[in-house]
């Protein structure tokens, strides 16, 4: 499950992970006033996937069947909000070295990266997906000590993505709060948002299907990387959440969500970045969290300042289904955004 990590803005790297729709399938819509323009965006794309938006005129639409969807590594992004819960609680520090929090960090190496590092890949942690000599026979779910004990860069260094970055960090979350991840998700954010589809991938999950058949114990071996899985309705609860206060601090939801030019505009977890949408007059401030696992794709788009946030699932992969970039000012996500948050 590796990003792709586009411009924007001429020089800006950044990434993302994937959910799904049900393929084949023509999308049912809510009957709300204004709904052509944005079914007509998805019939010029040729979308058949799930979308779901909260806030702004659009407010309760649905396309697509309500099935639960593979989150992909818009897991990373539940993760960080778990992170800065703790942070908020006085139980993490971002900047100390997360060698302070586990007994079993290895003696020799290069320094430890911190929390925050890692939730911006800038952990200089070994990454097997860019390793060819890797042996990936029952590599999976990834040891993330694995990746630590084959370091042999810094951290703090350029944004390099791994799956390993976020698989440690639910590692220090598990040492500090003596839960399970599965345990602190349901008891921290899916349980006080009455969010029943949330929570990790099993063997046995139900979720929607992919072009290509990726069976769900593919994505369930991407644990705090890649393994949650969730319907569209109760990630946009997700987002509401957040938008108003309901899982994070103010100064707490602004640090996770302030993105890092120098780094691709890279947040803790998500990207923060500001692009111009046709029928906006100004760039609008984007929060986005995209996810891609084998025949699985996913956007979770969260507008602020307008009190919009946007679903988005296909059960097609990167290979077969583009979703665009928005900075390019075409394609199906800034057709999307701008019909929903630029009505």
């Amino acid at each position: 499950m590796k990003p792709c990590l586009p411009v924007i803005a001429a020089t800006a790297v950044w990434l993302a992970a994937a959910l799904p729709a049900q393929a084949g399938e023509r999308p049912a819509t809510a009957g709300i006033a204004g709904e052509p323009e944005l079914v007509q965006v998805l019939g010029r794309h040729g979308f058949d996937g799930e979308i779901a938006v909260t806030g702004g005129s659009y407010d309760g639409f649905r396309s697509g069947a309500g099935q639960v969807w593979p989150l992909a590594s818009i897991s990373k992004q539940f993760v960080a909000t778990l992170v800065m819960q703790q942070v908020e609680k006085g139980e993490l520090d971002l900047d100390a070295p997360v060698s302070a929090y586990l007994e079993s960090w290895p003696g020799s190496g290069p320094q430890a990266p911190s929390l925050r590092q890692l939730l911006r890949h800038q952990s200089g942690l070994y990454d097997p997906e860019d390793d060819p000599e890797f042996d990936r026979t029952g590599a999976f779910p990834l040891d993330p000590m694995m990746c630590v004990a084959r370091r042999d860069r810094a951290p703090g260094g350029e944004f390099d993505y791994t799956n390993c970055d976020t698989l440690l960090v639910g590692k220090v979350l598990a040492s500090v709060t003596g839960r399970t991840l599965d345990k602190l998700l349901s008891d921290e954010i899916a349980g006080p948002l009455g969010l029943e589809s949330l929570g990790f991938a099993q063997a046995n999950s139900k979720v929607a299907p992919s072009l290509n058949g990726t069976p769900v114990r593919e994505i369930a071996a991407y644990g705090a990387s890649g393994g949650m899985i969730a319907t569209a309705t109760d990630l946009l609860a997700f987002d509401r959440a957040l938008m108003e206060g309901g899982l994070l601090g103010s100064d707490a939801l602004a640090e996770m969500w302030a993105g890092d030019p120098a780094l691709g505009y890279t947040a803790l977890g998500q990207w923060e970045f500001s692009a111009p949408l046709s029928g906006c007059a100004d760039p609008v401030r984007i929060v986005e969290r995209r996810g891609a696992i084998g025949g699985y794709q996913a956007r979770n788009f969260i507008v602020p300042e307008r009190g919009v946030a946007v679903a988005v699932f296909i059960g097609k992969g990167e290979d077969v289904y583009p979703f665009g970039e928005i900075w390019t000012g075409s394609g199906l996500s800034h057709d999307i955004l701008s019909r929903t948050v630029c009505p």
